[in-house]
């Protein structure tokens, strides 16, 4: 069933509404900590040279930049792997045609991801996400490159989440010039003004609002657009009769993770909003020991009257001819010695806690411990201990932002038949993502070093009872190790092919053991026919008949 445009943007005022709460402490955190950041109602997107007027000291862009290159690498390299396929069954994992099948379609998406640049958008979506508490970004079938992602900046996109707080619901407003508005949807389908402007001036900008959202009202026996699982409808802002297009996603396209939710709120808070007060206090203390230092450097001055024009003689190298009584006059006008200690303990103060807020000290872990002469052991174990606190972000980029992408993204490959035919065996199975980026791995390290010790420890005890080593399950344990160190599956040789390895060893065992046994007999029998033929033995044996 066609959405009813009234009821469409009925909704969407009541999202601008609920939105309106969280504008303020958005528009504090883009002046503050990230100027390129963020388009609100009232501003123009493509007009940028007024955002960096209130930065006098950049520490909080730099540490955020710093946490979005960090979770960039650690959670998405380009280049290395951080996925692995696998079916919800270990023992069909182990077969090797599944093994192959699963690395194949792995590797064809890290290919697809490389070559629709979907790395760039995740940049900025690392960006957004510890900055406001929440990113947005579309995942969409792309005819060239199978999928586009495409990120929204803060104050451009509405959520909203199902009864299970997973976000279900995403309106953007998009800045369109009448030229891009005609060529995506035709002269027939815009309103009159864009239609007039593309003919006088197709470069003026009209807003036009695209919303994607659960349609109830479906018919699911049907597979066309007007009966997919989510609709999307694109409108004029200032029409307000019918819709652009009307079309649907078969998946949700819309990948919206937050850095953590509280109140049920749809929108998350993030380290962006922690170090806003010492932002802004910075910019403060900055401004202040900039005006304390320009008053020291160049203080205002006490100069007669006669001077009022002459003014220029005072630069350098200038000449001031000077009576006796005028001599005296020249002064500065006021005794200012401030005290810059205190300004660099307050300003240094508040940089310390916007890099706490921004997580630096996790991603120059190494830098600062090579300056304390730390083992690489105790390296590892702070490492460990930093990478724990982002647990709870972690999970939630997986499956609020990366979970939707690698679905979206399987689902084009299969439309566009780009996928390998599966083995029979998994037809119908549910596949399964793990990831094995830098920081999942991370995660699994402290579980390793216990693995490592067991095994230590049995086989120390194996030497005073080698019955303790029945305890141990090596296969399992090689199995476990490699999963939690992100190792290749085509590295680790299969069960089955592991049973026919020893089975093949056990029998080329058995041939050689019997071979040496028919050897040490065959020795034995021509020693004795050896001995037979000897005199003494003959005459021994004669003696013997006799």
């Amino acid at each position: 069933m066609k959405a009813d445009p009234k009821e469409v943007r009925a909704r969407f005022e009541q999202l601008k509404q609920e939105r309106s709460s969280w504008e303020p402490l958005w528009k504090d955190i883009r002046d503050y900590e990230a100027p390129d950041l963020g388009v609100f109602d009232g501003e123009d997107a493509t007009q940028g040279w007024k955002r960096f007027q209130r930065i006098k000291d950049a520490e909080a862009i730099s540490c955020a930049d710093m946490l979005a290159s960090g979770l960039y690498s650690g959670v998405s390299s380009p280049s290395r792997p951080w996925i692995r396929l696998t079916t919800m069954d270990a023992e069909m994992d182990e077969q090797e045609d599944v093994r192959q099948w699963l690395d194949d379609v792995q590797n064809l998406m890290m290919m697809t991801f490389a070559k629709a640049d979907i790395y760039s958008q995740l940049h900025k979506s690392y960006l957004e996400l510890p900055l406001f508490g929440t990113s947005c970004s579309i995942a969409v079938q792309h005819p060239e490159n199978v999928v586009s992602l495409q990120n929204l900046t803060v104050g451009e996109y509405w959520l909203a989440d199902d009864p299970y707080g997973r976000v279900d619901t995403m309106y953007r407003r998009l800045y369109l010039t009448a030229k891009q508005i005609v060529q995506q949807w035709g002269i027939d389908a815009v309103s009159d003004s864009v239609r007039s402007a593309f003919e006088t001036n197709p470069f003026e900008r009209f807003w036009v609002i695209h919303a994607i959202e659960p349609r109830l009202d479906r018919d699911e026996r049907k597979r066309d657009k007007a009966n997919m699982p989510w609709r999307s409808v694109y409108w004029e802002e200032s029409d307000q009769h019918g819709f652009l297009s009307e079309g649907g996603f078969r998946e949700f396209p819309v990948m919206a993770p937050r850095w953590m939710t509280c109140g049920g709120s749809v929108y998350g808070r993030g380290p962006g909003a922690t170090a806003l007060n010492a932002a802004k206090a910075l910019q403060m203390l900055q401004d202040s020991e900039n005006r304390a230092a320009a008053m020291m450097l160049n203080p205002a001055l006490q100069v007669p009257a006669s001077y009022i024009g002459r003014m220029d003689a005072f630069n350098p190298g200038g000449r001031i001819p000077v009576t006796g009584t005028e001599a005296s006059v020249l002064r500065t006008a006021y005794d200012f010695r401030p005290d810059g200690q205190w300004a660099e303990l307050l300003i240094a103060r508040k940089k310390g806690e916007i890099q706490r807020a921004f997580y630096t000290n996790i991603f120059q872990m190494i830098q600062a411990s090579a300056d304390q002469n730390r083992t690489a052991t105790e390296v590892q174990a702070l490492e460990q201990e930093k990478y724990l606190l982002l647990g709870p972000v972690l999970e939630r980029l997986h499956s609020e932002m990366l979970d939707p992408l690698i679905s979206a993204t399987f689902a084009y490959l299969v439309e566009a038949d780009k996928v390998p035919p599966p083995p029979q065996i998994i037809q119908g199975q549910e596949l399964n993502v793990e990831y094995i980026s830098v920081l999942a791995e991370a995660q699994k390290s402290a579980n390793i070093s216990g693995v490592v010790r067991m095994t230590q420890q049995i086989g120390m005890l194996a030497q005073l009872n080698p019955s303790a080593l029945d305890k141990l399950d090596v296969d399992r344990t090689i199995d476990e190790l490699a999963d939690m160190n992100g190792v290749p599956p085509s590295m680790i040789v299969s069960g089955d092919r592991v049973a026919l390895i020893r089975k093949e060893r056990a029998q080329q065992q058995a041939q050689a053991e019997q071979q040496a046994q028919l050897a040490q007999a065959a020795s034995t029998m021509k020693d004795i026919g050896a001995a037979a033929d000897s005199p003494g033995l003959k005459e021994v044996a004669g003696d013997l008949v006799m």
